[in-house]
Parts: structure tokens; C-alpha cells; sequence
């Protein structure tokens, strides 16, 4: 789970009523650490542009996720445009209701400023015990805390960057490293296979009999175990070799089912794994997993269940264990497909409430379906590999009107942190989809 960390300044008037703002300023922080956020105080009032310029300085050497700028009186609005321009990070205004001092004009006024400069920045507006205020700083503070994560993390990509049928899954380096800041690191396929020939039988069985430990049902062969174990291993390999944040295989036609198990583990050891090669999707793995401490499922809309109103979301046996119910529901059986080679980690995602995030897009035109809703038991209609069962706050036929023109590759992330997404993506610039 992230622990995002923002600087707080309070920014006042020597003219107005209620200058005298250290105990507001301190109430305020506090209440933010007690939200589970690391809190970098400038602990003196910005006052002037100097006392702005000093709180840059300051704030930049903490290396903070964001910014929030209580106003404690009315104040000149250059005070927090030097600080937000200095500081080039997203940014909360927070205008109270102590109607004395003129906090919340003084907010208004600036969020004017601040649209016409183009910078990153929240308005909120509320006491600071105020419950939606706080919350909206949180908000704000763990989407900007996710973005700069993703800055800079590298993603492997072995074989060709998406796989053949799938242009939906194309991907523009360039954009993508203007937009997000993401590093594609290109691996040949020819690597994985010298790597997975060079892992010993006795090193592949020992980590299978630790994995296959409690689980319900095993109906794999040895062939199929080596294959899906010695992929894993070499696909761990290569992810600590070349340093990556996650990775992704084209493993469709060519490799189909062996990489499942391996995606599986890398998962749930914390290194988002995409399939088909779509880096786009295993973007969207991490940024689930940063925001909510879990593994992520990557699968794809797979159809209606009309009596549920709900949509069948599911995909290869390729997700983390921890996402069923119980180890005894997990069945390990070879892939799905008529080849059945490798291990599929088949189960039904667990109950609760989760989140469905689906980003595409090109130059200009990137865009997030964000989908909050719940995962529920349903029968059994799609069979040899993993499946969530989904209904979301909205019948389902709008969900598909929704949908229209995003990606089959939805994933699906435990809880709701759909607001940390929609966030993520206004300080991102990416459109935002929201069902």
C-alpha cells in the first residue's frame, strides 16, 4: 500500500483577520498523518513571495508525492502560484469556513490563477475536521504518490510488443514516455528460452511442490510443470537482471499457456505481469497494485450474465492466488486452450467490493474506463481459467455503452479506489471514463 508523502504549507496576510494561524496549522497536519500520509511541514507561514520561494526549497529537498496549500486568511494569490510553479507538483487549495478571515475567497481567487497557468491543482473546501475535505487531500495526495511511482518504472516487454491480431494493444513509446514517464525495455524471446533451458529439474520441482502445497485440485503432468515453473524462474530472472517494475510476454500463439503460471507468482510477489504482451494493461496491473497493496487480475470482458446483471470478466489462469477465496478453491490444471500446455491457476476472483480500470489510447487520445462494483458468486459458465463475476453501481447495459471504444483487457483491482483513479488521471491528462 502507498504511503504518499505531501508538504503542507499555510499561506497568509499580515492585513487580514486570523494571521495568527499556528494552531490551525498544526490541527491540520495532524489530522493528515492520522489518514496515514507523510506530512513535510513548512512550519512558517507564507507570507510574502520569499517566505513562498523558501517553502520551494524546502519542500523540493523532502522529495514530497504533492503539495497542499492551506489558506489561513486572504493572501496575495502570487503566494501560491510561486510555490505550485516553483514546486511543479499536483497541488490541493484548501479554503476553510472561518468566514473571518477570508480562506475560501482567497481559494476561489487563486483557482482562477492557477487554471489560466495550466498547473496541476484540487480545489477543497471545508473545516479541517471536515470528513470529504480530508478525504479529497488523501486523494489527491495517493494518486500523485501512483504517478510519480510509475515515472521512470520500466517495463519489460519479451517478444514482440503485442501480440498478432491485437492493434488495440499497440503501444507509442514516445507518447507513453511523454505521458506517464514509463520505460519500455525490449527482451528477446530467444532469452526466455536460453534462460528456461538452463534451470535444473530438481530446482523447478522444489518450487512447485512449495507453490501446489493445499490446493484443491492438480491435474497437471510433469511436462507441463517443468515447462510452466522453469518459465517462471526464467522470467524472474530476467525481471531482476534488467531492474523492471513489471513485465509483460507475448505468449500468444507461440508460448500459449506456459507463461501463466509465472505471471501468477510475479504477481503475487509484487511484480505486475501482464499478458499478450499489452503494456498498456500491465500499466494498469501496477497502478491497481500501488493503489490498492494487492495483486491485480488482468482479464477481459467475456460477456453478460442477464439474471445477475452483471458482466463475466475473465482470462487466462494467470492470476495471483491470493485474489480466491480460499487456497482450497484454487485448481491447478494445464492451459485451457488445445495445446494445454503449462499450469493454469484456475478459481473464482472472492467476493467484495473491486475495481475494473481499462487504459488505451495513442497520441492524444489516451483514456481510462474506470468502473467501480462488486465481485459475486455466480454459476459456472466459463471454465479453465480465472473469473470474476461483476456487478457495478449501474445495470450493465450502460456499463457496455461506457465501454464502447475502450480495450477488451479490463483489469480488475480489490476494493474501490476508483476516485485515486480518476485523479491519477486528471493530473496524468488522461480522459477519464467513469461508469
Amino acid at each position: 500500500m502507498l504511503q504518499p508523502k505531501i508538504g503542507f504549507a499555510t499561506i497568509v496576510s499580515a492585513y487580514e483577520v486570523g494571521v495568527d494561524t499556528a494552531a490551525s496549522h498544526k490541527k491540520a497536519t495532524s489530522i493528515l498523518e492520522s489518514e496515514g500520509l507523510i506530512v513535510s511541514s513548512f512550519n512558517k507561514l507564507i507570507d510574502s513571495d520569499k517566505t513562498a520561494s523558501e517553502a520551494v526549497d524546502y519542500l523540493a529537498r523532502q522529495n514530497v508525492d504533492a503539495v497542499c496549500l492551506l489558506y489561513g486568511t486572504y493572501a496575495d494569490d502570487t503566494y501560491a502560484t510561486t510555490t505550485i510553479e516553483g514546486l511543479r507538483l499536483p497541488a490541493v487549495i484548501w479554503g476553510t469556513n472561518e468566514f473571518d478571515t477570508g480562506s475560501t475567497p482567497a481559494a476561489q481567487q487563486v483557482s482562477e490563477v492557477l487554471t489560466e497557468m495550466n498547473l496541476n491543482y484540487k480545489s477543497v473546501l471545508g473545516d479541517l475536521d471536515d470528513t470529504d475535505a480530508i478525504r479529497q487531500v488523501k486523494i489527491l495526495a495517493r494518486a500523485a504518490a501512483a504517478k510519480k511511482r510509475l515515472f521512470n518504472c520500466r517495463v519489460g516487454v519479451i517478444g514482440y510488443p503485442r501480440i498478432k491480431g491485437q492493434t488495440q494493444a499497440a503501444v507509442d513509446e514516445v507518447e507513453l514516455r511523454i505521458r506517464l514517464g514509463t520505460r519500455i525495455v525490449g527482451v528477446g524471446m530467444d532469452l526466455l528460452k536460453i534462460l528456461m533451458s538452463e534451470i535444473r529439474d530438481e530446482d523447478a520441482l522444489q518450487i512447485w511442490r512449495e507453490f501446489s502445497e493445499g490446493a484443491g485440485n492438480v491435474s497437471v503432468n510433469r511436462e507441463q510443470i517443468m515447462d510452466a515453473v522453469k518459465a517462471y524462474l526464467a522470467t524472474k530472472r530476467i525481471v531482476q537482471e534488467k531492474e523492471l517494475n513489471a513485465i509483460t510476454i507475448e505468449h500468444w500463439n507461440e508460448l500459449i499457456g506456459i507463461p501463466n503460471l509465472a505471471f501468477s507468482l510475479l504477481n503475487e510477489e509484487g511484480i505486475p505481469a501482464g499478458c499478450e504482451g499489452d503494456v498498456h494493461a500491465t500499466l494498469t496491473l501496477y497502478l491497481l497494485y500501488l493503489l490498492t497493496g494487492r495483486p491485480a487480475f488482468h482479464g477481459e470482458l467475456l460477456g453478460v450474465l442477464k439474471e445477475q446483471d452483471a458482466l463475466l470478466v475473465g482470462h487466462y489462469g494467470a492470476g495471483a492466488p491470493s485474489l480466491a477465496p480460499s487456497r482450497r478453491e484454487i485448481s491447478l490444471e494445464p492451459d485451457r486452450s488445445p495445446m494445454g500446455r503449462g499450469v493454469s491457476v484456475v478459481y473464482q476472483i472472492r467476493p467484495g467490493q473491486v475495481t475494473i480500470a481499462s487504459l488505451t489510447g495513442r497520441r492524444g487520445s489516451y483514456r481510462m474506463m474506470i468502473a467501480p462494483g462488486e465481485s459475486i458468486r455466480a454459476p459456472q459458465v466459463f471454465h479453465g481459467g480465472i473469473v470474476a463475476n461483476v456487478r457495478f453501481r449501474t445495470n450493465y447495459r450502460q456499463v457496455l455503452d461506457q465501454a464502447n471504444g475502450m480495450s477488451h483487457h479490463w483489469m480488475l483491482g480489490l476494493g474501490d479506489v476508483s476516485q485515486e483513479l480518476v485523479e491519477y488521471c486528471r493530473i496524468s491528462g488522461i480522459k477519464s471514463v467513469t461508469v
